[in-house]
């Protein structure tokens, strides 16, 4: 078959960066001896007329798109293009969205839809594809995937986790490219060009506003250290990479792993730096850890922070205390003083109070921190803390709301008893207080080593800083399905 897959046209995402996931299977179906295409509509910047078109001149049988749950909206136009080019392309989706949201709810968000895969898509990815080519569809034998059945019956199976990760073969980098992306990667990737990579997956923690664990499950996964250095000897002798994006849930959960690559990186003398900008845990991380991972190259952390208050650390399960958390970050900033720190920051929980609120950037600012990013509490459908906002009817099923309501980086609406208009004042602030300061702006023009790097740094500003703030309320159903709007966890298939 020709089959074609694409990161979806968005607004909404300032960061441009290969695919891994969808790279991943491009490089199943091709090595099946499939006709794979890949295609970024953010880093090509394409308008729907634009995808619309592309999809008419490449004339594939099959469309695949990832979707993230602040997508929505485009990925659901991209499939009705997708059908009003041809009718006989079959389309497919896959991603955060369709892992967390249940067959059901996100079949009525994408009409014209024939297939989506729910956690990880690689169990189930050929023998669907050979189903499709062959037109048995059996689907009823395929891992994670869910489907219409012709009398308009939503069919769904259970997912499951591919266990031996080096079985998988390396991500399609010949199609991606990481070499023709310039810049968007995290603030913190200072080295271009640089490229993502996934050494393990799972997470065993219960954060309730995460929803990573539906993706990718609970148990953590790891790839051997001979197959992560052979991705990387490739990057970067193939491609140029001179920095690598970590970007794992849970990288540092096995020390003795973290351990052995990076003395791997060291007793080989691959001379290529690397971050982990999507956080790696404080409780696993200590002074000779750290100091190791910087001897052999990694140059930027990330820590998932989120509030100044054990209350509210302790109900959203992050098992740290304040108190560990401020002796961890300054651990970690003595013991590898050139590493950059980047803490994620959380505002809005359901019973915070502003004082509370104002007690998280005072901590922000009271720690070593490089960069700190601070965002509104977005609950996503199959996190515990959306399922506590449905049961209190604070959020409601009406499955046709806007999904603006999903945004990533910027305030949309308040859940906690902190009205609207003070929470965007305090999410002003927030950034105000942390980047408004001498040595924060020196700090950051010291680590900043590309115009790459700035103008990532940049374009983020402006999506978190200057986005027009919208307001948007869903607190309750439209109008017009008054009868029918039911709390999600009464019809979700997760919830």
């Amino acid at each position: 078959m020709k089959i074609l897959l694409a990161v979806s046209v968005s607004v909404e995402r300032f960061h441009v960066i290969p695919d891994i996931g969808l790279g991943y299977l491009a490089s199943m179906a091709q090595d099946a001896g499939h006709e794979v295409e890949f295609l970024d509509c953010i880093r090509h910047r394409l308008t729907m007329d634009d995808w619309e078109l592309e999809v008419a001149q490449r004339k594939p049988d099959l469309v695949g798109i990832k979707s993230y749950s602040a997508d929505l909206h485009p990925v659901g136009e991209m499939v009705e293009r997708v059908k009003r080019v041809s009718q006989d392309i079959k389309t497919v989706i896959g991603g955060p969205h369709p892992s967390t949201e249940g067959a059901e709810g996100f079949y009525r968000q994408f009409p014209g839809l024939d297939y989506a895969f729910a956690g990880e898509a690689e169990p189930g990815w050929l023998p669907f594809l050979k189903m499709l080519e062959t037109g048995e569809h059996d689907f009823e034998s395929v891992p994670g995937l869910a489907w219409l059945e012709e009398d308009g019956t939503i069919r769904g199976n259970e997912k499951v986790l591919h266990d031996d990760l080096d079985s998988l073969p390396l991500p399609a980098w010949d199609m991606m490219k990481p070499h023709e992306y310039k810049w968007g990667y995290s603030f913190m990737t200072n080295r271009y060009p640089a490229a993502p990579m996934i050494l393990t997956r799972g997470c065993p923690y219960l954060c309730t506003f995460c929803g990573s664990y539906l993706i990718t499950g609970r148990k953590v996964r790891k790839r051997s250290i001979d197959n992560v250095i052979e991705e990387i000897k490739i990057l970067k002798e193939k491609y140029g990479v001179k920095s690598i994006d970590i970007v794992d849930e849970n990288f540092v959960f096995y020390r003795d792993y973290v351990m052995e690559f990076c003395n791997r990186l060291i007793d080989e003398k691959i001379e290529i730096g690397w971050n982990c900008p999507y956080g790696v845990r404080l409780d696993r991380l200590d002074a000779e850890l750290v100091a190791t991972m910087e001897k052999a190259g990694c140059y930027a952390l990330s820590f998932g922070i989120e509030s100044a208050t054990n209350r509210i650390l302790k109900e959203i399960k992050k098992v740290l205390t304040v108190e560990q958390t401020i002796e961890k970050v300054k651990m970690v900033h003595e013991a590898a003083p050139k590493i950059m720190l980047q803490g994620f920051f959380m505002i809005g929980f359901p019973d915070e109070t502003e004082e509370e609120i104002e007690a998280t950037i005072d901590l922000a600012c009271s720690l070593p921190l490089d960069i700190a990013i601070f965002s509104p509490l977005r609950p996503t459908p199959g996190t515990a803390i959306y399922e506590d906002l449905v049961n209190s009817g604070v959020i409601y099923a009406n499955l046709d709301y806007d999904p603006e309501g999903m945004g990533q980086h910027y305030f949309v609406r308040s859940y906690s008893p902190v009205d609207d208009d003070t929470m965007k004042k305090l999410y002003r602030k927030a950034y105000s207080s942390f980047y408004f300061r001498p040595k924060v702006i020196f700090r950051l023009l010291t680590h900043t080593k590309s115009k790459a790097q700035a103008k990532t740094i940049w374009n983020g500003v402006k999506r978190l800083m200057m986005r027009p703030i919208t307001k948007l309320d869903i607190r309750k159903p439209k109008e017009d399905s008054v009868e029918t709007a039911e709390p999600a966890g009464a019809s979700s298939q997760n919830g």
